[in-house]
């Protein structure tokens, strides 16, 4: 973890830099800067759906100017963004502010404590809302990392291709999803469920599916790997994915789809069904209005044993070895504001964090949005049951599940092989975390 920055006094502060002055008086409270000096921040901003990124990107330039900073922004694509940072905390070159990595990042201790920023914002804004707090809260309650958003995805459905064979939306298991999608899809021309199979995290929606089917991968503490003793469950599980896989209703090429081809499948009108976030029809909204009136977006199907919608989340976080660290809280504080808030939200995919945001006006003027609300309110932090930590988080973005799928329909694989090397791979994960 990353160990608090140490601060100097002001007296020390202004003979180093003459520019800001030091100390807990100052967290939270820009100080005027010194004529001779503008002080510098290194920004770089998650890029993924345009306009959203251009609203960040924007505030972050008008707080700059506004408070005579010199603000260097570079837009890092999100497939880019961890090979980017890993390669800059090698270089030591690290930017002062990042808006993605906020989980992995904390795991590796390169990030400064934030717990002032996040009590005043909890304090300030009504309080932190749905599994917030599961997300930033580390055991010791310390914070290194503040929410901005909730995302997460949803089943998005052609509701107009469902009508046309009989059909009525939402299904209410995935059985159901998938007679439906059999039913509804007509390939090539679409195809039942653009879901991928790959070694993206957009993949690892088949963890969320399995464990809806009872499984989990570790216990209650989150340090023991468990995933062995449910092989009954599991097998279920591999019982519907093999019949999915076996059904034609995956689009050809899925083993090795990005995190954005099931986005421009839909988008293209080549599929029945997708699980994905909301940024589909934001773009739809923009470009292609007619198919978003026949998008439907529903809650996740259930499956035998629990309903498991999980939420994602966008967060900003501040590296550790940044020269300006209360300049940089206060750039976190200022971009929290709900205002600001309430116009960047009409443009993008994140769904409310606190309180203060539940009223914006976007929640009632856009009715495909207003899922948003129920998923913040009541979604489960990713994993669940398992503890969102920075073990399942790293199994996660390894897309251990997604690749025992692989292992099946590439490689051939038996199940019990398969079972076998992800427990392996899983535990092996894990045990860095114990």
């Amino acid at each position: 973890m990353a160990r608090p920055a140490i601060r100097r006094t002001r007296r020390e502060f202004l003979k180093r830099s003459a520019t800001f002055a030091a100390g807990a008086s100052a967290v939270l409270s820009l100080p005027a800067p010194a004529v001779a000096q503008r002080p510098k921040l290194v920004y770089w901003c998650y890029q993924f759906l345009k306009e959203s990124d251009e609203a960040r990107a924007n505030f972050a330039r008008e707080w700059a100017t506004k408070n005579n900073v010199d603000l260097q922004l570079t837009m890092v694509p999100w497939k880019e963004f961890m090979p980017k940072i890993t390669a800059a905390i090698e270089a030591k070159a690290t930017p002062d502010i990042v808006e993605s990595g906020g989980v992995e990042l904390r795991g590796r201790g390169q990030l400064l404590e934030v717990t002032d920023v996040y009590k005043k914002l909890e304090k300030t804004y009504g309080g932190w809302i749905g599994s917030a707090p599961k997300i930033m809260l580390e055991p010791d309650g310390r914070v290194h990392h503040i929410l901005y958003g909730f995302s997460g995805p949803q089943l998005i459905a052609r509701n107009d291709l469902l009508a046309q064979v009989g059909l009525k939306p939402p299904p209410a298991t995935w059985v159901d999803l998938l007679a439906y999608a059999k039913k509804a899809q007509q390939p090539p021309k679409t195809f039942g469920l653009g879901q991928p199979v790959s070694n993206q995290t957009d993949s690892q929606i088949w963890e969320e599916i399995m464990k809806s089917y009872g499984a989990r991968l570790a216990d209650d503490t989150g340090k023991r790997v468990i995933f062995g003793d449910y092989k009954p469950q599991v097998w279920e599980f591999l019982d519907f994915f093999t019949e999915v896989w076996k059904a034609g209703v995956l689009p050809p090429g899925v083993t090795t789809w990005d995190n954005t081809m099931n986005n421009s499948t839909y988008q293209a009108g080549k599929a029945v069904f997708v699980l994905n976030a909301i940024t589909i029809s934001l773009w739809l909204e923009t470009n292609n209005p007619d198919l978003l009136a026949k998008t439907g977006h529903y809650n996740f199907p259930r499956g035998p044993k629990r309903l498991n919608q999980p939420v994602t989340y966008g967060s900003r976080s501040i590296m550790k070895y940044t020269k300006m660290p209360d300049l940089a809280k206060q750039f976190l504080w200022d971009s929290m504001e709900p205002g600001k808030m309430d116009r960047e939200s009409a443009v993008s995919q994140w769904g409310p964090v606190l309180n203060a945001y539940l009223n914006f006006d976007v929640w009632k003027k856009k009715p495909f949005m207003k899922g948003l609300i129920e998923m913040s309110l009541h979604g489960e932090t990713q994993g669940y049951p398992d503890v969102f930590n920075d073990a399942w988080r790293e199994q996660f973005v390894n897309t251990t599940i997604s690749r025992m799928l692989q292992r099946l329909v590439v490689d051939s694989w038996t199940r019990d092989k398969a079972f076998a090397e992800a427990v392996d791979i899983l535990t092996k994960i894990y045990a860095k975390y114990a």
